[in-house]
């Protein structure tokens, strides 16, 4: 079967740039990718094997005003799909899905990272809330609402809905996007997981990912200071940055002070990630309310531990006790002591990661693609025999 997936940006090397990758790259069905907004040299290489073509720009200005602009121009995208094309799927962490409505000629399907956190998650609302004043929060409120009533419109328009985890399902039920019934799959995106596994621990601790306000990345850096590790250990911050986060860059540079125990790496090579995940001694991932999570599957793919934060998808990735520790935001004591028996146990750090590594397994790319590839073909089978019967009692004059 053919497809087209439609993602607003590919520009990063970020959970989503790389789940859309290895859905295209493994499906054993025929792909082609269109997006408003695609840099090549800042994503992962393998795109340039993949059929990714530009329609009408999306600004990747996050703000109420950009994404507004981004959304007047997705509403109005007729995507110029060849005619052989059996589904366009929309992969949803936003404001993709209202391509929806200049491209109901075909069966739509969605893949949902996330509907648009702004509007359906009451965590990063609360965040956003707090850096805005009196006008900023007004005008949030009403792009939410205004939003939300646009957006569950968009969604009565697809045949079929995969989730990518329980925290993304919850909040799709919550919105009032979907019941959550029948048309809704999980699909969990995954790893490349191998039962031999190659790796060291050396004493330093890693904080992998996007570095993005979202990220709550100051929680990890303010928890490792104040366990005061002896040396060497130190902390790893390694990550992708966009324009619009260097700011935050700096932040996080003044609060790890010059304690020279704090190392950042902007924009890794894949070489210098995969080095970097092979030898460290385990990890940390402290977003507040993350949709899913790359970077645990990651890091227990190499055998090392995560310290989260019990939100969202590490919920159902990281196994409290056995592969790694769930804490609660408000933990400051929990991260702190978390981070030292980790350190200064090798046993019990080697053991969490040692079932880490089995236990991730159950998280592959294979699952995911084939997950995808099942139900697309099944939806869309059952699209064409519910046109055929609907021919067939049509009376012949």
């Amino acid at each position: 079967m053919k497809f087209a997936v439609y993602q607003p940006w590919i520009y990063l090397h970020g959970g989503i740039e790389r789940s859309l990758l290895e859905l295209v790259s493994r499906s054993r069905h025929e792909w082609t990718v269109f997006t408003g907004h695609y840099e090549p040299e800042n994503t992962f290489a393998g795109f340039a094997q993949v059929d990714v073509r530009t329609v009408l720009p999306t600004s990747v200005d996050r703000s109420i005003a950009g994404v507004l602009s981004s959304s007047c121009q997705i509403l109005r995208q007729k995507l110029p799909v060849d005619p052989d094309t059996d589904g366009v799927v929309v992969w949803c962490d936003g404001i993709g899905d209202l391509i929806t409505f200049r491209n109901a000629k075909w069966p739509l399907f969605n893949i949902c990272s996330t509907p648009l956190r702004a509007a359906f998650d009451p965590t990063y609302e609360k965040l956003a809330m707090s850096q805005r004043g009196v006008l900023g929060k007004c005008a949030y409120q009403l792009f939410k609402h205004s939003f939300k009533w646009v957006d569950r419109l968009a969604w009565k328009k697809f045949k079929g809905i995969f989730s990518t985890s329980t925290e993304v399902r919850n909040r799709i039920i919550a919105g009032e996007l979907h019941d959550g019934g029948e048309g809704m799959v999980m699909a969990y995106p995954g790893v490349e997981w191998s039962a031999q596994v190659s790796v060291e621990y050396q004493p330093y601790v890693l904080l992998p990912g996007r570095i993005m306000w979202t990220k709550n990345i100051e929680q990890g850096i303010k928890a490792f200071l104040q366990a005061d590790l002896p040396a060497p250990w130190r902390l790893v911050v390694a990550g992708f940055v966009d324009r619009k986060s260097q700011p935050y860059v700096e932040k996080l540079r003044q609060l790890a002070g010059n304690s020279g125990r704090v190392e950042f790496i902007v924009s890794p090579s894949d070489e210098q990630l995969e080095n970097l995940y092979r030898n460290a001694g385990f990890c940390l991932f402290p977003p507040l309310n993350e949709d899913w999570g790359i970077v645990p599957l990651e890091s227990m793919t190499h055998a090392k531990a995560v310290v989260a934060n019990a939100r969202g998808g590490p919920r159902e990735s990281v196994v409290h006790g056995q592969t790694g520790f769930l804490l609660e935001p408000d933990d400051a004591s929990g991260w702190v002591r978390a981070i030292r028996d980790l350190a200064l146990q090798e046993g019990l750090m080697q053991s969490m990661g040692q079932a880490g590594h089995t236990h991730v397994q159950r998280f592959t790319w294979d699952m995911f693609v084939k997950t995808v590839d099942d139900s697309l073909e099944q939806w869309v089978k059952e699209i064409e025999s519910a046109e055929e019967m609907e021919s067939e009692m049509v009376p012949t004059p």
